[in-house]
């Protein structure tokens, strides 16, 4: 039998199965030795067992309450599985010991208390010698709740006193990233690349900053350095292959997970992103082949069976993708049954299912979107005069005469010239709506042209406007959820559609409104067969039961049509030699 020492030693080289086999094997006889519990504890906590971890380190933290690094290790358990009532109690007496306490205890509140507490508590610890490790903590705690304004702040604080702190400067570029502010995101990681700051991390969020500015060969260059530096990052090999697929180098955006599972990078993510791949490309019996040659795979993850149960979606299986998914109690699962349900005229899975899903943010937009197809496959039709009363809800403005010290006619010119310059991909992306045309990357309204900033005034004020009128509505029904006073636009892209052009019918799961302006629209299209029409109310997928759009909106040079995101929609193709030029975006709360 090894002794406790020769064990430590294993763990400590990272020869992880060996070390618990020998753990395992002296806790037989050794059950209420403390450092064995405190090891083989830590053991399973470093392995994602906490639920195992948890007895062990609670045995050892009894014995021993004041050794600092025993009661870290259980804290950090506590907080793994969520019991911050119990880790704030234990820590609190040792809030003020180090910095690991420190941040572990204002893990605990954060866990537990407001905004407030959470930078009171901060402000009590706070000490010269922690600050700035405790105020980049304090701030990634506040991104995480998705106070951005805050995390902003105190990173901000940091730079003011320590201009070369690498940490801030990378986190705070990715909170200026999600407050629309690319080209500051791109200057912080700039700067801190030349303070010294090397990682994958690094690179790939340059490639999500260049990205977002267009600037597609720097972004490919950095999404490739981040690849190098850790082959086993997914994130990096989808964006990268995104821009491929943009760029017309559609072999290139596969090869690069082909290449990487060759090269022995096996894990579950890439292998089932490659699987994701091949069947946005309609290569199905590739993806299944990858799926089953791949034994190791986690059958019952999410993603394996989400991407199961696309494969059979994808094969015409509808029945046996909704048996794979309809017993599954993860909210992203129960979504994707909810569509097979209807594909096989089972309504009434979605109309037992949906309405619980429809008050979280993640789940709400797609559970009503299926809901109204469910709602007319019954024949109840009762989201007509209710959550898609599509005449009450869906609003249109139109651009006022003057626009940015010009007339309304030479504003629209100017914009169309300024917009156009900005569509560079030879396709759209693989996963994206467009069929005849390219989209745009990033948020296009976050940018110093004087045109898209006037654009953005005129946009905000026309969604303050229709808050303001649906929000009188009387008896408005509880799914229409309307964004706060206080609402963002959190993305906004543009579309161009040539002959034959049109958008895929979809929704916005980002968004509680979404919206649509039109630019440019082609002069000859047949209004009687509503070509180049926003459409609502038919879904994206194919279905026994042909349903034919509920509503429509007539396109116009200039006009803004505002609708709950919702809402199924997409456009009716259109025949013309010229082009139709728009602009998209949602709207949410802070």
């Amino acid at each position: 039998m090894k002794n406790l020492q020769s064990v430590m030693s294993l763990h400590q080289k990272g020869q992880l199965a060996e070390a618990e086999a020998g753990y395992k094997q002296l806790f037989k006889k050794y059950a209420s030795d403390i450092n064995l519990n405190y090891l083989y504890g830590k053991l399973l906590l470093d392995t994602q067992r906490a639920a195992h971890a948890l007895p062990l380190l609670e045995f050892a933290h009894k014995k021993v309450q004041s050794n600092v690094p025993l009661l870290c290790e259980y804290a950090k358990c506590l907080l793994a599985l969520k019991k911050y009532e119990a880790a704030y109690r234990c820590l609190a007496p040792h809030s003020k010991a180090t910095v690991d306490t420190s941040k572990l205890f204002l893990r605990a509140v954060d866990g537990l208390y407001s905004d407030t507490d959470l930078d009171n508590w901060y402000q009590k610890l706070r000490t010269p010698q922690n600050d700035k490790v405790l105020t980049n903590y304090v701030a990634g705690l506040f991104d995480n709740r998705g106070n951005l304004t805050k995390a902003a702040e105190l990173y901000e604080t940091v730079i003011n006193s320590d201009p070369s702190n690498t940490t801030a400067l990378h986190n705070l570029a990715t909170v200026a990233r999600r407050l629309d502010k690319p080209e500051l995101a791109l200057d912080l990681l700039q700067r801190a690349k030349a303070y010294g700051l090397d990682s994958f991390q690094l690179y790939h969020n340059l490639g999500n900053a260049y990205s977002d500015l267009n600037m597609l060969d720097e972004a490919v260059a950095s999404y490739v350095k981040a690849i190098q530096q850790n082959p086993y990052y997914v994130d990096s090999y989808e964006n990268l292959s995104s821009i491929y697929s943009e760029t017309g180098a559609i072999s290139k955006s596969v090869t690069i997970f082909e290449s990487a599972i060759k090269n022995g990078i096996k894990s579950d993510d890439m292998i089932i992103a490659l699987a994701q791949k091949y069947l946005r490309m309609g290569e199905i019996a590739a993806a299944e082949a990858l799926l089953d040659n791949h034994q190791q795979l986690d059958r019952s993850s999410v993603p394996y069976l989400s991407c199961k149960a696309r494969l059979y979606h994808l094969s015409g299986r509808h029945q046996d993708a909704f048996m794979l998914l309809k017993d599954q109690s993860e909210a992203a699962l129960k979504l994707e049954a909810a569509q097979y349900a209807l594909q096989i005229d089972e309504p009434s899975y979605v109309l037992e299912t949906m309405p619980s899903l429809a008050h979280f943010n993640d789940s709400a937009v797609m559970s009503k979107a299926y809901l109204t197809v469910a709602e007319r496959l019954s024949k109840r039709n009762l989201h007509r005069t209710s959550y898609c009363d599509y005449s009450m809800l869906t609003r249109t403005y139109q651009l006022p005469e003057g626009m940015a010290g010009i007339s309304r006619d030479e504003f629209i010119v100017s914009l169309k010239n300024h917009v156009s310059l900005l569509h560079n991909a030879k396709s759209a992306p693989l996963q994206q709506t467009v069929n005849g045309g390219t989209q745009t990357r990033g948020n296009i309204l976050s940018t110093n042209n004087e045109y898209l900033i006037a654009l953005r005034r005129f946009f905000e004020e026309s969604v303050q406007q229709y808050i303001s009128d649906v929000s009188a509505i009387e008896g408005l029904h509880e799914f229409v959820v309307l964004p706060k006073n206080e609402f963002k636009i959190v993305g906004a892209w543009s579309v161009f559609l040539s002959d034959k052009g049109y958008h895929t019918n979809h929704v916005h799961p980002e968004g509680k409104l979404s919206a649509v302006f039109y630019i440019d629209i082609p002069s000859t299209l047949e209004h009687e067969k509503h070509e180049g029409y926003l459409s609502f109310g038919t879904p994206n997928f194919k279905l026994n039961t042909d349903l034919t759009h509920e509503y429509t909106v007539r396109p116009e040079v200039g006009k803004l049509v505002i609708f709950p995101s919702y809402f199924w929609h997409g456009t009716i193709p259109f025949q013309s030699d010229e082009k139709r030029l728009t602009i998209a975006f949602d709207i949410s709360s802070y």
